[in-house]
């Protein structure tokens, strides 16, 4: 039966399209073409499937099989068969050859990510639960290094943020300070612990709509302070607000480091913001911003930041 069935194969195989089938099978036939090569395929992986001797016995045309990989039209059925083999037979794994395993791979480019062709290359990773190393290491070197065909992972920085309990704001006829002003002193910075670049900034926010969380930033919402238009914060090279830096200018300027110590100023009355670096002041400030809502001192940090 196995025989018969590879002859049909191989007689189908003659017609290169549902075009040329139908000269000879006749227009309806011909629009079947590809149903029917991929059932060939379907039935002969069924004949396989839990017969060990069949199983044994077709293990031996692996070269036959792999060579009809080329027609995309029935690559379906044909990685079907090959994964019945392969899952039935841990013997087939030593008939596998570089050129099998290399055929099957190319197909993730011509199919994209489908499933069968995943199922097959992960049955010839592993022989009954024993890692078949050779088979791993050269699937490894042909679709890891400079492709995206798998899913890559990086670390990401996520940003934090913490204030004190205090809330500051002005209404009419209140007796409340409108002016205030706070110090962080900065332990530790380590620039750079992940492939992106520490995140530290000083200010104030809203509770109007400050609101950050990690994982935030570009087209997911808030990530830090001055990312939104509810914060304002100091980086020591560039002021922050709505997620646009503004460069501005001080004595021995520099990104915020280890042992720095920054001075935040409030003015409700104005309204304005003005900072200092180790006492020494910030040429430029944030003026005429909306005084709704409560502000509150705030510093977000990532990874690195004591």
């Amino acid at each position: 039966m196995l025989s018969l069935l590879s002859k049909c194969i191989d007689r189908m195989n003659l017609y290169n399209s549902a075009a040329h089938f139908a000269e000879v099978a006749g227009e309806k036939a011909g629009t079947a073409w590809k149903d029917i090569l991929n059932l060939l395929y379907e039935l002969l992986a069924a004949l396989i499937r839990g017969n060990r001797n069949n199983c044994t016995q077709f293990s031996r045309n692996l070269d036959w099989l792999v060579s009809k990989l080329e027609r995309l039209e029935s690559s379906s059925g044909i990685l079907e068969v090959l994964h019945c083999i392969l899952v039935e037979s841990p013997e087939a794994l030593n008939i596998i050859q570089r050129g099998h395993i290399k055929s099957i791979i190319s197909l993730l480019y011509k199919n994209g990510r489908n499933y069968k062709i995943l199922d097959v290359l992960c049955s010839l990773c592993v022989c009954n639960g024993v890692a078949v190393r050779a088979n791993q290491n050269l699937i490894c070197d042909n679709l890891l290094p400079k492709r995206d065909l798998l899913l890559q992972t990086r670390l990401v920085n996520d940003v934090q943020s913490m204030r004190p309990n205090i809330f500051l704001g002005v209404a009419e006829g209140s007796a409340q300070y409108k002016k205030w002003y706070f110090e962080l002193v900065i332990d530790q910075v380590d620039h750079f612990v992940t492939g992106e670049p520490t995140h530290l900034r000083v200010g104030w926010a809203n509770t109007k709509g400050y609101a950050p969380y990690p994982g935030g930033g570009e087209g997911w919402g808030g990530n830090g302070a001055g990312d939104d238009l509810y914060s304002y914060s100091f980086d020591g090279l560039h002021l922050w607000s709505g997620r646009i830096p503004r460069a501005v200018a001080s004595i021995n300027q520099h990104l915020l480091n280890s042992d720095d110590v920054v001075s935040c100023c409030l003015d409700l009355g104005a309204p304005s913001m003005s900072f200092r670096i180790n006492g020494q002041p910030v040429q430029g400030m944030f003026e005429d911003f909306n005084t709704d809502g409560f502000f509150f001192p705030v510093v977000s940090f990532s990874a690195g930041v004591k």
